[in-house]
């Protein structure tokens, strides 16, 4: 898998174990039925370094789908709340996660005619690779 591909992995994985979720994270989309999904946004180069190696910053954005509104937005807070205070990321072979901060808060971004919610919010994540 590529750099991204297993990053994307780790993020849903560590939110999994870690944010006392609902929901499984979902890679592929968004349940009908409800819940969560993450995908990467357009990230961009911070710095390059001589050896060729570079500082990334890498959107994540999650979304939320439930009946409940309460629920859409607790379970964004927690994700953003445990990656904005985390000391020391995960590590995997390839790459350095360095950082986290909330670029989105969670917040509504539509409703389902049937009532459901859907919340998003962005992380802005820093790799070194």
């Amino acid at each position: 898998m590529s750099v991204l591909a297993d990053f994307l992995v780790l993020v849903a994985e560590t939110a999994e174990e870690n944010c006392s979720l609902a929901y499984h994270v979902s890679l592929k989309e968004l349940p009908k039925e409800g819940g969560l999904y993450a995908e990467l946004g357009e990230g961009f180069i911070e710095s390059r370094y001589y050896d060729k190696k570079e500082m990334k910053v890498v959107p994540v954005l999650f979304l939320c789908r439930d009946r409940d509104q309460q629920r859409c937005l607790s379970q964004l807070d927690s994700i953003c709340f445990y990656f904005n205070r985390l000391q020391k990321y995960p590590e995997k072979e390839g790459f350095f996660w360095l950082d986290a901060e909330t670029a989105k808060a969670p917040s509504k971004i539509g409703r389902d005619e049937d009532g459901t919610y859907h919340y998003s919010c962005i992380l802005n994540c820093k790799l070194y690779y």
